[in-house]
């Protein structure tokens, strides 16, 4: 990533158990690029925190996960019931 690039919106998502990834990669992956954006797009970080890399997680984890993505998705393309309410 390089400083002072219009990065668009980012969601990363991290499983606080996860045996393969540990939860401070993708925290400092999303800390790096809000430093480095200039955009003023949202870089958000997503932690459950009683599932792992999806092997750990219930479905409700799992769809609850989606539908954030989903929602996040939907937001940045502008879908209006998405969009905050003032």
């Amino acid at each position: 990533m390089k400083a002072g690039t219009a990065y668009p919106a980012m969601l990363f998502t991290s499983g606080f158990n996860d045996p393969r990834v540990d939860t401070w990669i993708p925290a400092k992956t999303a800390a790096r690029f809000q430093a480095a954006t200039t955009s003023g797009k949202p870089v958000l970080l997503r932690v459950e925190f009683d599932a792992g890399h999806g092997f750990g997680s219930s479905m409700s984890q799992r769809e609850a996960e989606l539908a954030d993505e989903w929602s996040f998705l939907l937001w940045q393309c502008g879908v209006p019931k998405f969009q905050p309410v003032p």
